[in-house]
């Protein structure tokens, strides 16, 4: 019983690797706020707030503090250019 037991142990060990975290791709481009229309906003502010949350379960995930302190900058960056983004947008309408 106690070989089948560690072996259980083991296995189990052995297979979280295979859940590992998924680091998600940031939005591949983010519209021109001087140009784009209320609409292309929109459906960018969905693909960021997408990313960030998905991007939120990943350092939630992720063990290492360097990949997850790395991927906190890049979510920082997304959204920094973004929200730059929306005001020009919101400055010309």
């Amino acid at each position: 019983m106690k070989k089948v037991v560690s072996f259980a142990v083991l296995c189990a060990a052995f297979a979280v690797p295979a859940y590992a975290c998924q680091k998600p791709a940031a939005p591949a481009s983010i519209p021109d706020g001087k140009k784009a229309s209320k609409e292309e906003m929109l459906a960018a502010k969905k693909e960021v707030d997408t990313f960030k949350q998905a991007m939120d379960e990943y350092v939630t995930c992720e063990k290492n503090v360097m990949k997850a302190e790395s991927a906190q900058e890049e979510m920082l960056k997304v959204a920094d250019r973004f929200n730059q983004q929306i005001r020009l947008f919101k400055a010309r309408t």
